[in-house]
């Protein structure tokens, strides 16, 4: 996620991190499109190099029942067929070997206890078989599954590998520890394939020479195809081979050459499987009839491979912002909130003030006629109750000033009704306009005169009668008389109600509240 306000992510440059590449193996390497196909046969030819003098073929070996070792049929000389299926990100690969049968002159030798010259396909009893040596030959099936790798650069990785059902033992699992195979496309025309096993590796180059064959070079360990043991120790040096086979294009031209060649080496019909007899198609898992497959739990449970249902270990790390664009939206984060902040506690100010106004306008009303506008107000009536808070400190004197002390025990005195510190301080403050921590009565009159909203609300409650907290009173003394009527101790039926509108709770003066009704009038502050 590169752009000016993210940092740039791993996948902008490497196919390794790229989340919405593809796994596909044909989407990797065009080379796999051409690998992708079934191939005719192969004359196969191996000498066993023993010796410096070039060596001789492969000889046919009894069969140890014990240990499983030895193939008695003709191994300098025998034919194969190849298919490889890609689905995706997976791969198998599958090679059938047809084994002519022994040589007559094999067949006639002695059979120490124990060996065996003949075999058939049961992998639970190899000597269970109508096979006869010289007569019938026999048949190898080699499968190996692979898939994609997480490098994304068109390479497989061979996981599991199978082989018999007799030949080999008749093993089908995970490649042993210490062993490896895998296949890597080189251009666009060839794949290098490497197996590294116990003994010396073994490498092949298969290359496409045009569109209907493939050519296979490969170098193998000189002595590898001895006996078994013999190339143990053996320095490492190559022979090189190369050989070629025909596309075929199809599945059932693949099984009709494998049809021909059981034919040709007089394959018994109980070792021929039921897809070869009848023509049909070639199993999912060949390995299934003598070993095991790899299941779907093998490509994509814990230790899963494949990479299309597994996790990569190349993962981007989180997106994150370039300092710059971070510093930027932290300061307009801060900006916001502070923007915010002050105008949510420029209103509660202002509510508190119109509170506080309303508060203490009310409890000087009590005394002085507000009737009328600040121009009409009785300056008389102001003075005296000016005064009256100049002085309201015991033993204090009258100096023309109400000070933070004289106001604080006016409020206190509940004259302006009940008020904490916190307000007092923002009453006392909205007075002091100049900061002398003293009021005059100038700035006493002008203060009053900022009420007009707050007499008004009073003036209208006054015009409806009661305030809230009247009404509240009243319906308390019905329901108190209420009560009396029904246990026989209140008034008589026809008595009237006290009358509500002199309810203590209410102020004599509560009328002159209108002087500022309507009104937006402002005193001019003046020192004196």
């Amino acid at each position: 996620m590169g752009n000016s306000l993210y940092r740039a992510s791993p996948s902008d440059t490497d196919i390794r991190y790229d989340p919405t590449a593809s796994d596909n193996l044909i989407d990797q390497s065009p080379i796999w499109a051409s690998y992708a196909n079934s191939f005719g046969a192969v004359n196969y030819t191996y000498i066993a190099d023993t010796n410096d003098d070039g060596g001789t073929f492969r000889q046919p070996e009894l069969y140890n029942v014990t240990s499983g070792s030895g193939w008695p049929y003709e191994r300098g000389v025998f034919v194969g067929f190849r298919m490889i299926g890609i689905n995706g990100s997976r791969i198998r690969d599958v090679q059938v070997y047809v084994y002519p049968p022994a040589s007559e002159e094999f067949c006639g030798r002695d059979v120490p206890a124990g060996m065996v010259n003949v075999v058939g396909s049961d992998k639970n009893d190899p000597m269970n078989t109508t096979a006869v040596c010289g007569l019938n030959g026999n048949v190898v099936y080699s499968e190996v599954f692979g898939v994609s790798s997480y490098e994304r650069n068109g390479n497989v990785n061979y996981f599991w590998s199978g082989m018999g059902p007799i030949y080999g033992g008749g093993v089908s699992g995970p490649l042993p520890p210490g062993f490896s195979s895998f296949a890597v496309p080189v251009g666009n025309e060839a794949l290098f394939t490497h197996s590294v096993y116990a003994i010396p590796g073994v490498g092949a180059v298969l290359t496409f020479s045009d569109t209907d064959s493939v050519l296979t070079q490969g170098d193998v360990v000189k002595g590898s195809f001895g006996t078994g043991t013999s190339a143990a120790g053996f320095p490492v040096q190559y022979n090189t081979f190369i050989y070629s086979s025909g596309r075929l294009g199809d599945e059932t031209s693949f099984v009709e050459q494998i049809q021909e060649a059981f034919n040709t080496y007089n394959i018994t019909a109980d070792d021929t499987p039921a897809w070869v007899k009848n023509g049909g198609s070639v199993p999912s898992c060949i390995a299934e009839a003598f070993g095991g497959c790899p299941t779907e739990e093998d490509y994509c449970g814990p230790n899963g491979v494949d990479p299309s249902c597994t996790e990569s270990p190349y993962q981007n790390p989180p997106a994150s912002m370039k300092p710059g664009p971070i510093a930027g939206f932290t300061i307009l984060a801060i900006a916001v909130v502070a923007i915010v902040g002050f105008f949510l506690h420029k209103r509660s100010i202002k509510s508190q003030k119109k509170r506080l106004r309303k508060q203490f306008a009310q409890q000087v009303a009590k005394r002085v006629d507000l009737r009328g506008s600040v121009s009409q107000l009785n300056p008389t009536d102001l003075l005296a109750e000016f005064k009256r808070i100049d002085q309201s400190v015991v033993g204090g004197t009258t100096d023309g000033f109400i000070s933070r002390e004289e106001l604080w025990e006016f409020v206190s005195s509940g004259k302006a009704g009940e008020m904490n510190e916190k307000d007092f301080n923002l009453l006392f403050d909205s007075m002091d306009v100049k900061g002398r921590k003293k009021v005059n009565f100038v700035e006493f009159c002008a203060f009053m005169s900022s009420c007009g909203d707050e007499i008004h609300e009073l003036a209208k409650e006054e015009k409806e009668g009661y305030s809230r907290d009247e009404k509240l009173y009243a319906a308390s003394r019905r329901l108190s008389q209420r009560k009396l009527d029904v246990t026989g101790g209140g008034q008589e039926d026809d008595a009237p109600l006290p009358d509500e509108k002199s309810s203590p709770a209410k102020s004599k003066n509560m009328g002159s509240l209108k002087f500022m009704h309507g009104s937006n009038a402002k005193a001019e502050v003046i020192d004196v």
